[in-house]
């Protein structure tokens, strides 16, 4: 495949205004062997909610799928569990145990960790495999997924002690605050409103700004969502040719989902769905050549 990136998004990196944004998808392109032989890889959105479905007694986790969405069955989960997520966050937590072999063998976090125009990552991931591999590779990463990390990081920034620093912001929380983890329909429905300060921080980051979205397709409706609203209060990037404020990279696209994608302002790059990691890679690989 040969990869054309957008001129407009070749420039957005070289001036330092491009935040990848990194969904499950590339969490689920690492893999790995336990000690006892057994194959991993980063768990997909289906899984987790499979879980879910099976805690709660159902062997075959399609049937609440017939009754329901997944965020449904997980609203579901939250009220038989009486809001306590500790058993599925330590089933989580036990799946995430990449480990740094993995994460350095991974083709895709090594070529995110070369984007060095980038000094911020969003992530509606809830695992610690962005930090953890930039880390591996060099460079020093840390996790923002309350006020409080919002607050720690402006005192260091004022010290010097993290000036040079990567910030992954969690979006959608992640393990170590499960009280703040967007993972249930309510928890969705509350973030429709943009109201919360993992909202503010986004509506404040994408100023001057566009957006890489990897990892996502099409059925990620809080992506196109999410672009609705900030076209709607921004318009057109200034200083961009295309004014473009997203780009989404998107296996096999067809003419229905990049039309849709485009009347939200945002450009689909497209990659074959039978080599994802590989085309993610040349795409990512052909910002840090810019």
């Amino acid at each position: 495949m040969n990869c054309q990136l957008p001129r407009d998004l070749k420039a957005r990196y070289k001036e330092g205004r491009l935040i990848p944004f990194i969904g499950a998808g590339i969490s689920m392109s690492v893999s790995w062997e336990t000690p006892d032989g057994k194959s991993h890889r980063g768990p997909s959105w289906k899984e987790l909610v499979d879980q879910a479905g099976r805690m709660m007694g159902f062997e075959d986790p399609e049937l609440l799928r017939v009754r329901g969405s997944d965020l449904q069955i997980l609203e579901y989960y939250r009220i038989k569990s009486h809001q306590q997520l500790a058993e599925l966050r330590n089933w989580f937590l036990n799946e995430m145990r990449a480990p740094d072999e993995a994460l350095r063998d991974s083709a895709i976090h090594t070529a995110l960790a070369q984007l060095t125009n980038c000094d911020l990552f969003y992530t509606t991931n809830y695992d610690d495999f962005i930090e953890r591999s930039l880390g591996l590779h060099g460079r020093m990463a840390y996790p923002v997924a309350v006020e409080s990390h919002i607050a720690s990081a402006m005192k260091k920034k004022a010290s010097g002690t993290v000036a040079d620093a990567v910030e992954i912001v969690k979006f959608h929380g992640d393990l170590s605050n499960p009280e703040r983890m967007v993972l249930s329909e309510s928890d969705y429905e509350r973030r429709l409103k943009l109201a919360e300060v993992e909202d503010q921080r986004l509506l404040s980051d994408v100023l001057g700004r566009a957006i890489l979205f990897l990892g996502y397709s099409f059925r990620d409706w809080n992506v196109s969502y999410l672009f609705r609203i900030v076209n709607d209060q921004f318009g057109p990037l200034p200083l961009a040719a295309t004014g473009r404020r997203a780009y989404i990279v998107v296996a096999d696209p067809s003419d229905f989902e990049a039309e849709l994608f485009r009347a939200r302002n945002i450009e689909v790059i497209p990659i074959r769905s039978s080599h994802r990691t590989e085309d993610t890679v040349k795409i990512i690989e052909g910002l840090a050549d810019a």
